[in-house]
């Protein structure tokens, strides 16, 4: 009887046991991502933006890209865009947003968008100096610096105050067109204003080199053209030839000057 009694015990204590299992599994189903027909992971739920405007939208994308919530920085812009098609500083961080997730493809979408709209701004204002500096910015973003010289320099004439950032964004567009020298210039200036700024300290070296090189690479150029060619080289030689010939009461030779061996 005793054993009946421990047998029966061990058994509801392995049926407990068996429960619990039971319990766990199912909630951890229940917290799983769902799945489809074939058993593959669904997406996670879209990305939960607060109720508002553009500009609370905006506000929030920035917040989450400034503590590295790209994702959800990436939904916000998008959503202040749609919210605001005219808002351009949008367009502007959304491509930032998307460029560091990688999605190049649509990261140059979102710069063109904010060129559009910086290009519509600065026809209503041709004196507003910050609309025209971010438009350089993203001309620059997208490889467009013939574009983005002409806008940051009016960003840089037009600025009220002098600043440090637009010389240098101008100074780097200057650079990748391989205009060292006015790339220099604006370094100078850069540094002039604020001397700590350290991408323009590094970003002058840079430039420098670069403009010695082009100055090494003239003065080559116009040492070849000071040698002579071997045409002319010929030419002489042909020279030569003729008058020798004509020492020796040979028939003269017209032109017998021209780089054109005697026949």
């Amino acid at each position: 009887m005793k054993a009946l009694r421990t047998t029966l015990a061990a058994l509801f204590v392995f049926a407990l046991a068996q429960a619990g299992c039971r319990g766990r599994q199912a909630a951890q189903n229940t917290n799983a991502a769902p799945s489809d027909a074939n058993g593959a992971q669904q997406q996670q739920p879209a990305v939960q933006l607060p109720e508002g405007d553009a500009r609370t939208l905006f506000e929030f994308g920035l917040d989450a890209y400034r503590h590295d919530r790209d994702e959800v920085a990436v939904a916000a812009f998008r959503r202040a865009v749609e919210l605001d098609p005219g808002l351009a500083e949008g367009y502007y961080r959304l491509g930032l947003a998307l460029n560091v997730t990688k999605q190049d493809e649509e990261s140059d979408k979102a710069f063109e968008q904010c060129v559009k709209a910086y290009e519509k701004r600065t026809k209503k204002d041709p004196k507003d100096s910050d609309s025209y500096y971010l438009l350089g910015i993203c001309q620059e973003r997208l490889g467009k610096y013939d574009d983005a010289v002409k806008s940051l320099k009016e960003a840089v004439k037009n600025s009220p105050a002098e600043n440090d950032d637009k010389y240098f964004e101008l100074a780097a567009a200057h650079y990748k067109l391989a205009q060292y020298d006015e790339s220099v210039r604006a370094l100078r200036k850069t540094l002039e204003i604020n001397p700590d700024n350290f991408p323009a300290q590094e970003l002058l070296e840079q430039a420098k080199s670069g403009a010695q090189r082009v100055e090494e690479f003239r003065k080559r150029q116009q040492e070849q053209m000071r040698k002579p060619t071997n045409s002319n080289s010929n030419s002489n030689a042909n020279a030569g030839n003729a008058n020798a010939g004509a020492n020796t009461n040979s028939a003269p030779r017209a032109n017998s000057n021209a780089a054109v061996p005697p026949s």
